[in-house]
Parts: C-alpha cells; sequence; structure tokens
C-alpha cells in the first residue's frame, strides 16, 4: 500500500476520478441520444401498425363485424402456451405490448385488441400522436375516412425499456471502473519506478557521498530533476570541501606552534620550581595548551569522519583484534586509563568488519575516551565483544538526562558533566559509522544496571 500523501496515490486519484467523469458524461451524452432514438423507434413502430393492421381490420369487421357491440379480436395462442416456431427451436413470444381500438367518426368503439381497454382512448380522432398519464398513442384516419385506427403502447413499457437499456450500458461501466483502478495503479507504479531508483540511490549513499547520481535509462523530467539535484551536491560538495579543508588545514597549522608552547611551558615548570606563583601560572598555561591540542586533533578527527573515511580500502572484512590492542594499550599509558580498562570477554581475534582500520581506531580511542572522562575515576571502564561485529563500551556514573541522549551526537554537544573534554568525540563515531553502513547506540542506564552509561558499535561486515 501507499501513503495518502505519496505522488502514486494523488496521480491515481486524479486519474480515476477524470476517467470516471470522461465515461459518466459520455454515457449520459449517449443515453440521451439512445432516449430520443428509441422515442422515434417506438413513434414509428406505432404509426407502421397502425396501418398495417388497417386492411386486416376491414377484413375481420367485413365477417365478424356487429352493429350493437365491440368486437374483440383474441391473440393468436390466447389461453395456450404462447410459442411459437421460428426456425432454431421453440422460443416464448412474449406479452404483446401494442394494443388497439377502431371507432367510426362518431367515436362509437367498433373493434379492440384483447389487451385493449374497453373504453375509448382519450385521443382525439384525428391523425397523429397524442400522449395521456398512461398511454402514448397514434391515430390514423383510414377507410376513406370513416374509421380511425388508435394504436397504443403503455409509457410504463417504455421507461423499463430506457431503464433496462440504460442500465445494460452503465453497469458494465460499473464493473470496469474497478478493473481500471487496479490498471491505473499499476501503470502509475510502472511509470514511477525511475523515480524510486532515484530515492534508492540516494537513500543508499553514505553521509559523505555526493557524487553525481547515474540514471541514464530514466524519462526526460526525470533527467531533469537529477541534473538539478547533481549541480546542488556539486555544489554542496564544493561547500563541505572548503569546509573540511579548512578545518583541517587549521588544525594541521595549530599542531606545530602548540606542541612548540607546550615544550616551553613544560621546560619553564622546570625553571619555576621555586617560584610558587610563577610556577602556578604555568601549569595553568600547560593545561590550557593541553586541551587546545587534543582539540586540534579531534578536528582532524572530524574533517577525516567528514571526508569520507570508514570503509575498508579492500571492501572486505578487516581483522580488528591488532587495532583494539593497541589502542588499548596507548591508553593505558595515560593517567586516566592505567589499570581501568577491561576487555571481557577478551575476544579480540573473532572481531572482524567492513571498516578502515585506522577509522576503527578512531572510534574505539574516542569512546574509551569519553568513558574514562565521564566515569568514575576508581571505576573500570568495560569493553565486551559480542559475536564478531559487535562492541560496547561501558562505564559507571550517573545517568544521563534522556533529553541530552538524543542530542550527544552532535557536534560540542555535552551532557551536564564536569569532565573536560570539547563535546566532539561521540560526532566523530557517528559520522564514521554512518560513512560505513554501521551503527551507533547509547544507552543510559547500562542494560541490566541501575546507573552507568553504555556505547554499542554495529559494525558492518560485507
Amino acid at each position: 500500500m501507499f501513503s495518502t500523501k505519496s505522488l502514486q496515490f494523488a496521480l491515481t486519484k486524479r486519474l480515476t476520478v477524470m476517467i470516471s467523469l470522461f465515461w459518466i458524461a459520455g454515457s449520459l451524452l449517449a443515453d440521451f441520444t439512445m432516449y430520443h432514438e428509441m422515442q422515434e423507434v417506438f413513434d414509428s413502430s406505432l404509426v407502421k401498425s397502425a396501418y398495417r393492421y388497417a386492411p386486416l381490420i376491414d377484413d375481420y369487421l367485413i365477417h365478424n363485424g356487429s352493429d350493437s357491440q365491440t368486437v374483440v379480436v383474441q391473440s393468436p395462442d390466447q389461453g395456450e402456451n404462447k410459442t411459437g416456431d421460428r426456425g432454431e427451436g421453440e422460443d416464448e413470444i412474449g406479452e404483446d405490448y401494442l394494443m388497439y381500438q377502431v371507432r367510426d367518426l362518431s367515436g362509437r368503439l367498433l373493434l379492440r385488441s384483447a389487451n385493449a381497454s374497453d373504453k375509448p382512448y382519450s385521443a382525439p380522432l384525428l391523425e397523429g400522436f397524442h400522449t395521456d398519464d398512461d398511454f402514448r398513442i397514434y391515430s390514423a384516419v383510414v377507410h376513406d375516412g370513416t374509421r380511425v385506427i388508435q394504436v397504443a403502447e403503455s409509457l410504463n413499457h417504455r421507461h423499463e425499456a430506457l431503464v433496462a437499456s440504460v442500465s445494460a450500458q452503465f453497469l458494465p461501466i460499473i464493473l470496469l471502473i474497478p478493473a481500471v483502478i487496479i490498471g491505473i495503479i499499476f501503470a502509475v507504479r510502472q511509470g514511477l519506478q525511475p523515480v524510486r531508483r532515484v530515492r534508492d540511490d540516494i537513500e543508499a549513499r553514505s553521509e559523505g557521498n555526493l557524487s553525481p547520481i547515474e540514471q541514464h535509462d530514466a524519462p526526460d523530467e526525470i533527467h531533469t530533476m537529477v541534473r538539478a539535484v547533481n549541480r546542488l551536491m556539486e555544489k554542496l560538495d564544493a561547500a563541505l570541501r572548503a569546509e573540511r579543508t579548512f578545518t583541517a588545514h587549521s588544525a594541521h597549522e595549530l599542531r606545530t606552534p602548540i606542541a612548540a608552547a607546550l615544550a616551553q611551558t613544560q621546560r619553564l615548570l622546570l625553571e619555576l620550581t621555586d617560584n610558587p606563583q610563577g610556577l602556578k601560572r604555568a601549569q595553568q598555561t600547560e593545561e590550557s595548551l593541553k586541551r587546545l591540542s587534543r582539540l586540534s586533533e579531534k578536528l582532524l578527527q572530524l574533517a577525516r569522519a567528514e571526508a569520507g573515511v570508514g570503509s575498508s580500502p579492500t571492501g572486505e572484512n578487516q581483522n580488528l583484534g591488532m587495532t583494539l590492542s593497541m589502542v588499548i594499550d596507548d591508553l593505558e599509558r595515560v593517567s586516566d586509563g592505567a589499570g581501568r580498562i577491561q576487555c571481557v570477554p577478551d575476544q579480540r581475534d573473532a572481531l572482524t568488519a567492513n571498516i578502515d582500520v585506522d577509522a576503527f581506531a578512531i572510534c574505539m580511542r574516542n569512546l574509551i575516551e569519553n568513558a574514562l572522562k565521564h566515569g568514575k575515576d576508581d571505576s573500570p571502564v568495560v569493553i565486551e565483544i559480542k559475536g564478531s561485529n559487535v562492541i560496547t563500551v561501558s562505564n559507571d556514573g550517573d545517568v544521563v538526562d534522556p533529553q541530552d541522549m538524543t542530542e550527544l551526537t552532535a557536534r560540542f554537544k555535552r551532557s551536564h558533566t564536569k569532565a573536560r573534554g570539547a563535546g566532539l568525540g561521540l560526532s566523530i563515531v557517528d559520522t564514521i559509522m554512518r560513512n560505513t553502513g554501521g551503527k551507533l547506540t547509547l544507552h543510559s542506564p547500562r542494560p541490566g544496571k541501575p546507573d552507568g552509561f553504555m556505547a554499542e558499535l554495529w559494525l558492518h561486515q560485507s
């Protein structure tokens, strides 16, 4: 099924309504024409019947006429089964809907058919048609103007015949409308296939993939849209490249002067051992330079992540156990990580995924650093490997507000904590995961625990 707001639904509805209206309008016009044509046919039948009956009635009156009473002409098979041989079997003749009366100029009823009323019709004794409440009557003056034959047909019969004709015309339309709707749905669905291919092509792309959309077999209208989207993506790609280049260059250019300033500050700390006030200021400067150095490193990682780094260069799964070990060993050398990082169960060799090892190292380093900074100082950071492509990093600590959880992967967004940091770590990890087809999920409290925080990586496998 499709949404009532979809283009397919709108086209199907409009085409169905338009075709139905044209069908109904055409049928009404045909019914109007048919009505007048059938009236002419019925009237012509009355006229022909009147003049065909005339010689037969003259002969019948000569042999059966009476001056005292009206002669009643019985139907040929009245009282018996109304069947007749028509050459291909016995078929029912059916009821005779035409009736007639013969009157003289004084109005006396000389003869009538068995199905006609025994009272004279209300039509005048003049040549022509007359219509009353029940009958359509044609009067024919015959026998040298001395007699009038009035042939009548019930208006109900005419109405029934018209209704039957209209029903026979509208019934197929009513039955065909559902078939037409199904046909329109199928045709519209097939016609919108190029639109779906373009949509699927766009949806299948990772966040950093702004390469042109290729739809060579699409109709001209879709080609126009694809060209417009490609031009927009070219402009967007150029703007993003400029932003990433500026970020990367700025962070890279800052690394050398920051490192030099940090080295000079550390030398200054050694020279100010006998000056407590100057030593304190130098220590504050050193801490600020370290934070600036970490920020520049994060900006470089963010630039790499937004540039599309992520998938394995070979297109195949990579063994990530050694990379994880190197990240853990490196972080255990710093004061925050010494003795606090645990990997349980230790199944690093089973960890494989279609991701670049550098990108994986960036993800794990950010997650573990985040856990070390925001967890309790005396509690461990637990790394758990589930299967071959799921890895979690969890720590003790206060529960994160649910409103903050939805924004933690945004740039420079941090929960309410006093821990130092720039608020870029989770954003970098989330970007790399989207680039590689993986997923980052965050939990607070930890599953099965009353407190803490857990980050879970679902790595994509080829």
